[in-house]
This record gives structure tokens, C-alpha cells and sequence, in this order.
């Protein structure tokens, strides 16, 4: 394997402007391919056997409008004294007419909402308000304290659904209650299938510390663009051929996400790798191509073998047998294999290109020994490797102790409770929570086969057993 990659180091140093200009047809290509035939990501969280599962089908199979998403619609008056029972908070008597404008303007958002061609049906409030405080209280439509109002909006299944039904549903509720008394916040199902994420923050951010350190290690500003410029391609490349890859797999929306941040960290890796070893054998005083290819032919093997750990690590996910974690799984190993591909072609190509400017346009001054290895990493290693033993037992302890936290963790799943303050998902939750207590965050539908057992026919009038209607009242 050493001298091919070698034979391909030297051929992409030596060539650079042949691989680089196949690297960016093929490239064009992808971006062409995705934009005209490639299709849209949607998300599917069926786990075929699962209980969960099982009963959404049940339900789909009933027809029945439970197996689709829903949405939350959660009001409250902006006056921290008014209430939808025309009572204050504190026992202090308000007017009549403050109650009666909230409920004709929940009335309003309510009616917005069920012309909305896509919601089959919505819970009724307004309804549950003019039957009086204790029925509006009991029905669950409002908190015991009539501060805040809850509807539940039932949509079809996902497959009939996509974003622009969430963008109708914030524009009518947006043009309904403005300039109304009430804050009116929303939440559900919907907006976890179809709210866009935030705007990658946390990948700017990572690439901005990895300029930094990068800058400060190599004291290049060429040396530290490579890794970055390299990660940065393959990316694109790679996130652009999700739409291709979901002719074959079905690739959930959210996987482009997954695989960019272990895209971006081993692509920089990888990079990083090759124009160390590249810079130090032009210290030595290998021509440009002979230092790429022998980087290659070193350090790419590292490479190779690193990036096959991680596709088959990654392809591990398939084990779980949750098929939209297994695609999730795919897209990544194909970003990273795409990440292992351009290391070893691509990055030899520019660093033919960068000639002996690789270690130019200096950031400060570096003082190296032999082949470029900063002199205080040198006297480190050495003291290290003469401290074996301390230096193992110390650092085992040391990762012991880091590690101590698992015995106590909690798994479980982030919910609307997690998301940012600024997100109305999250101010929904909170209100629902303060208002009503534990547990209406979290509800659960139960599907019951009422088909009998033996094939015989009750004419579809059998009931649900009390002691199971029992059972879960008392749970």
C-alpha cells in the first residue's frame, strides 16, 4: 500500500491542476445532479416491531386522525393580572368585559386555525370557556388559575405534511392575535418535523478555533488554510450527494447535520496529518513532489486506516436496528470516506500547487528541529518517554476519575424543555407546565384493538375493558 500511495502522492503533487479539475467536475456534477434529481430529505422515525410503532399503525390502519402530528396552541394574557374567568390572580374583581375581548380574541385564533386547509380538527376552548370556569378547568382546555388556554391541533401524517404547513400555521396565528391582549405561543410535533435548526453557530465556531490553533501551531497561514479549505470541500461534495444517496437510502433531514460535525473534525484531521509530514521532509530537502508523495505514502496510511475504523464504527449503527439511525450512519460514512479521498489526492494536489509557499506568510516566528517539529514539543516528548511509567499511571487515573460521571447518568430525550428561551416551543412548554402541572407535556396515546381475537363478528361494538381504563387512571 505504501508505494500507491506514494505512485498517487507524487502523481496529484506533480499534476496538481489534473486532480484538483477532476475534484471540481465531479463536484459540479454532484451540485447539478442534487439541484435537478435529487430528492427532498424527509424524516421518518418508523421502527418496524416496536410497541410505539405498532399502535401508529393501528391507528393509520383505523383511519383515525390520532396517528397524524399534532401542534399546541398556548394563550395567555399579556396583562399578568387578567384572566380568561374574568377574575385577577390575587382575588381582585375585574370587569366583565376584559374576559369576554380575551375569549373573542382565543375565539379569533381559534377560527384562523381551523380554516387552515391541512388541520383536520383542533380541541375547543372557546367552547370549553362559555360552559363556565369549572367546565373550561375540568375539560382541560385552561389552567385552575384561567391564566392560560390550551388547544391541541391535529394535522395528517407526516408523508401529507411538509414546512409549509408550519409557515401557514404561524402566519394565521401571527395575523389573527396581533394587536390582541393575549401571547399566544405554539408548540407539538409539527414544529419538531419541520422548524429549521438554528443557523450553525456551533459549526463556525468550531472552524474559527480550528484557524486559531491551527494558525499558532503551524505559523502559516498557508499551511493552516489547507486542512480547513480541504474539510470545507469535501463537505460540500459530501452534504450535496445526501439528496442523491436518498434514491437508495432514505436519509433523514437532520443526518447532514450529524455527519458535518464528524465531517469537519476528521477532514481537518486527516489534512493535518499529511501537510506535517509534508513539511517536515521538505526540510530535509525532498523536492515538492517527493515530499507529497512520501507524506502520502506515510501519513496516508494512518489516514486510510482511520477513516476505515470510523465508516465501520459509524456503519455499527445498523446493529441497533433503528433504520433511520442505520441511514444517518450511511451519510456519515460516506462523508467521511469522501473526507479519506480528497486527504490523499486532494490535498497533495494543492500542496504541489503551494510549492515552497507552504511555509510562508508566517504568523510568528518558528524555531523547529530536524523536520520542522517545534523545539518545546521536542523536549516534551522526550521528557515523557524517560517518565514512561508516571506519566501511564497518572493519566490513567486521571481518565478514571473524568469518566466516574457515567455511573450516574441519565439517559433520555431532549424535549421542547430543552430548546433556547428565545424559541416559542420552549415559552409554550413553560406556560403549559406552570399552568397545569407535571405531565400534559408529555401525553400518551394508547391504541386498543377492539377486533376480537377468534375472527368472529361483534359488529364492532366491543369496549375497552374497565379494569384496563382503571389501570391507567391509576398509573
Amino acid at each position: 500500500m505504501s508505494s500507491l500511495l506514494y505512485r498517487v502522492g507524487r502523481f496529484s503533487a506533480s499534476r496538481p491542476w489534473v486532480v484538483i479539475g477532476a475534484w471540481a467536475t465531479m463536484a459540479v456534477i454532484v451540485v447539478i445532479a442534487a439541484g435537478t434529481v435529487g430528492s427532498e430529505l424527509e424524516d421518518s422515525f418508523a421502527v418496524p416491531g416496536l410497541d410505539s410503532q405498532v399502535a401508529v399503525d393501528l391507528l393509520s390502519e383505523a383511519e383515525s386522525d390520532q396517528a397524524g402530528l399534532t401542534a399546541r396552541l398556548v394563550a395567555t394574557p399579556i396583562d399578568d393580572k387578567a384572566t380568561f374567568f374574568g377574575s385577577a390572580v390575587a382575588g381582585e374583581e375585574l370587569a366583565a368585559d376584559p374576559a369576554a375581548e380575551l375569549a373573542e380574541e382565543l375565539a379569533a385564533v381559534q377560527r384562523a386555525v381551523e380554516s387552515l386547509r391541512t388541520v383536520l380538527a383542533t380541541s375547543d376552548p372557546v367552547g370549553a370557556l362559555a360552559s363556565g370556569a369549572e367546565a373550561a378547568v375540568t375539560s382541560g382546555a385552561f389552567s385552575a388559575d384561567g391564566r392560560v388556554a390550551l388547544m391541541t391541533i391535529q394535522y395528517p401524517v407526516l408523508e401529507q405534511l411538509d414546512a409549509g404547513d408550519l409557515d401557514e400555521l404561524k402566519q394565521a396565528v401571527r395575523e389573527a392575535s396581533d394587536g390582541s391582549a393575549l401571547r399566544v405561543e405554539m408548540g407539538g410535533d409539527l414544529f419538531f418535523n419541520f422548524e429549521e435548526p438554528g443557523g450553525g453557530a456551533a459549526e463556525l465556531i468550531g472552524i474559527l478555533a480550528a484557524i486559531v490553533i491551527l494558525l499558532l501551531a503551524f505559523g502559516s497561514i498557508i499551511a493552516a488554510g489547507l486542512p480547513i479549505g480541504i474539510a470545507l470541500f469535501g463537505l460540500g461534495v459530501g452534504v450535496a450527494s445526501m439528496s442523491l444517496v436518498d434514491h437508495l437510502v432514505e436519509i433523514p433531514s437532520w443526518a447532514p447535520q450529524m455527519a458535518t460535525m464528524i465531517g469537519l473534525g476528521v477532514g481537518i484531521d486527516y489534512a493535518l496529518f499529511l501537510v506535517t509530514r509534508h513539511r517536515e521532509f521538505l526540510a530535509e530537502g525532498l523536492t515538492i513532489a517527493d515530499a507529497a508523495g512520501r507524506a502520502v505514502a506515510t501519513a496516508g496510511q494512518a489516514v486510510i486506516f482511520a477513516g476505515g475504523t470510523v465508516v465501520i464504527a459509524i456503519l455499527g449503527l445498523a446493529v441497533a436496528g433503528v433504520p433511520f439511525m442505520t441511514a444517518a450512519g450511511i451519510a456519515t460514512s460516506i462523508i467521511v470516506a469522501i473526507m479519506v479521498l480528497a486527504s490523499v489526492t486532494l490535498v497533495p494536489a494543492f500542496l504541489g500547487v503551494s510549492g515552497h509557499w507552504i511555509n510562508r506568510l508566517g504568523v510568528h516566528r518558528r524555531h523547529g528541529i530536524g523536520g520542522g517539529v517545534g523545539s518545546g514539543w521536542h523536549r516534551w516528548g522526550g521528557h515523557v518517554t524517560k517518565h514512561a511509567w508516571p506519566y501511564a499511571i497518572g493519566v490513567t487515573a486521571l481518565l478514571v476519575a473524568l469518566s466516574a460521571p457515567v455511573f450516574a447518568l441519565q439517559l433520555g430525550f431532549p424535549d421542547e424543555g430543552t430548546l433556547p428561551d428565545s424559541r416559542t416551543e420552549r415559552v409554550a412548554y413553560d406556560l403549559v407546565a406552570d399552568g397545569f402541572g407535571p405531565g400534559l407535556n408529555g401525553p400518551l396515546v394508547i391504541a386498543v384493538d377492539l377486533a376480537p381475537d377468534d375472527g368472529g363478528d361483534d359488529g364492532g361494538e366491543a369496549g375497552v375493558d374497565q379494569p384496563l381504563v382503571d389501570a391507567i387512571a391509576a398509573d
